[in-house]
């Protein structure tokens, strides 16, 4: 019987050993300290000349008496400050910040104002996106990825389609682009 009850005692105290060890080889643990970790803040800036960075600029040009064949330039340019090393992907969407005033011109004139983006490549200009007023004020365009730190210099080309002589008048004021840069 001592030597029944001393082989239950071995098996068990066997047993045990092997779960401990089991236990030990599967719940180690490490510490490291003075770790932080922190987001980086997404962040695209706009300027007229590409020498004074701001969130907005005002365009030098004013659209005003557009006539058939019309067609103007501004040039600007949108750089990458983000507080981390991100690429971000730029859309751009126009806001109409007078609706009320410009219910009406909507549907006679903005979809024979046609705006263009570019972008200059060496000393080419290549077409990005381009579209109605509408389809900028409905949609929007993706049309660019900025890598971090990187700056860039864009063309936005206003033209007309279509416009006639009965649409004179017509007057859609209060409009702004905003450019989102999106982390890629």
């Amino acid at each position: 019987m001592k030597k029944i009850i001393l082989s239950f005692l071995l098996i068990f105290l066997v047993l045990g050993a092997v779960s401990v060890s089991a236990y030990a080889l599967f719940s180690s643990t490490a510490t490291v300290s003075g770790l932080t970790f922190s987001t980086g803040s997404a962040n695209l800036q706009i300027s007229a000349d590409g020498s004074v960075w701001d969130s907005s600029f005002e365009p030098s040009q004013t659209y005003t008496n557009m006539a058939p064949g019309f067609l103007s330039s501004q040039e600007f340019y949108m750089k990458n400050t983000s507080l981390s090393n991100i690429n971000l992907k730029i859309h751009t969407k126009l806001i109409d910040n007078s609706p009320a005033a410009n219910s009406s011109a909507w549907s006679v004139i903005g979809n024979k104002i046609i705006v263009t983006f570019q972008k200059q490549n060496g000393v080419i200009w290549i077409d990005l996106a381009s579209g109605s007023l509408s389809h900028w004020q409905s949609t929007g365009f993706d049309f660019d990825t900025l890598a971090f730190n990187d700056s860039q210099k864009y063309k936005m080309v206003v033209s007309l389609e279509g416009i006639v002589d009965s649409d004179s008048g017509q007057t859609l004021s209060g409009l702004s682009f905003v450019f989102v840069g999106v982390q890629n």
